[in-house]
C-alpha cells in the first residue's frame, strides 16, 4: 500500500515539474480590419488564465466583435496529444460596429517544439450562425513566434451553419526547435461563431504498421479464446 502511494505522489510531483517546465512562450493576436490589434503573451497583460501554456482572452467590443472567448493551449516542446490548439472560440459582430466590414483574424503560436515529425494536420470545425470561417497553419523550422516558415495547409471557407475538415503538409521539423502557429479568421460580420482548431503530427507509416499488427494479434487472441470456450 505505501508502495502504492508513493508512485502516485512521485507521479504528481513529475506532471508538476513538467506543467512547471513550461517557458510560457505562447502568443494570442487578435486583428480586425488591420486597423485593431492586440498581442496577449502568456501570463501577461489580458490573459485570464493564469496556467503556463493557455491563454484566456475575451472583449466584449473589439472594433465590435463581441468575443466571449478566444484562447489556446499549448504543449510544447512536445506535439502529443497535439502541438497547439484554439479551443471553443466564440464571437459575433456587433450591429454598427466595425466588424460589419472588418474581419476577425486570431493567431496562436508558440516556439520550441523539438518531436521530431515527418509531416503535420491542420484540424478544424465550426459552428455559424451567419457568414464564414477558416484555418491556415504553418511549421516554422527558425523557430520564430507567429513563424510562417512552411505552410502545413488551409481548411475553409466553412459557412453556415456547420463545417469541419483538415489538411495535411508541412515538416519535416524536429529534433532541432520549431514553431508551430494557427490563424483563424471570420468573415465580417459573422453571426454565432464558434471554433476549434489544431495542429497533431501524422503518424509514421512504421507507427502506422505497429498499431494494425497490434489489432491483429488481438484479435487472434480472442479468436483463440472463443474456440476454447
Amino acid at each position: 500500500m505505501k508502495r502504492v502511494v508513493l508512485q502516485l505522489v512521485l507521479t504528481a510531483f513529475l506532471v508538476g515539474l513538467a506543467h512547471l517546465a513550461h517557458a510560457t512562450t505562447d502568443e494570442l493576436k487578435l486583428t480586425s480590419g488591420g486597423a485593431a490589434t492586440v498581442t496577449i503573451v502568456d501570463n501577461g497583460v489580458g490573459d485570464l488564465n493564469p496556467a503556463g501554456g493557455t491563454i484566456l482572452y475575451s472583449n466584449t467590443n473589439f472594433d465590435g466583435w463581441d468575443i466571449s472567448f478566444a484562447g489556446g493551449t499549448s504543449n510544447s516542446p512536445s506535439v502529443s496529444p497535439f502541438g497547439i490548439d484554439i479551443g471553443s472560440l466564440t464571437a459575433r459582430c456587433l450591429s454598427g460596429g466595425g466588424c460589419t466590414t472588418d474581419a476577425l483574424s486570431i493567431s496562436y503560436s508558440d516556439i520550441g517544439f523539438t518531436d521530431p515529425v515527418a509531416a503535420f494536420t491542420n484540424t478544424f470545425s465550426s459552428t455559424i450562425a451567419s457568414g464564414s470561417a477558416s484555418q491556415i497553419a504553418w511549421d516554422d523550422t527558425s523557430n520564430t513566434i507567429f513563424g510562417t516558415g512552411t505552410p502545413i495547409g488551409t481548411v475553409g471557407l466553412l459557412s453556415a451553419p456547420f463545417g469541419a475538415g483538415s489538411k495535411s503538409g508541412g515538416g519535416p521539423a524536429g529534433p532541432g526547435t520549431y514553431s508551430l502557429t494557427l490563424k483563424d479568421t471570420i468573415g465580417a460580420n459573422s453571426q454565432g461563431v464558434s471554433l476549434d482548431g489544431s495542429i497533431t503530427a501524422v503518424p509514421e507509416p512504421q507507427t502506422l504498421v505497429l498499431f494494425g499488427s497490434g489489432l491483429i494479434s488481438l484479435a487472434g487472441l480472442m479468436r483463440r479464446k472463443l474456440v476454447r470456450a
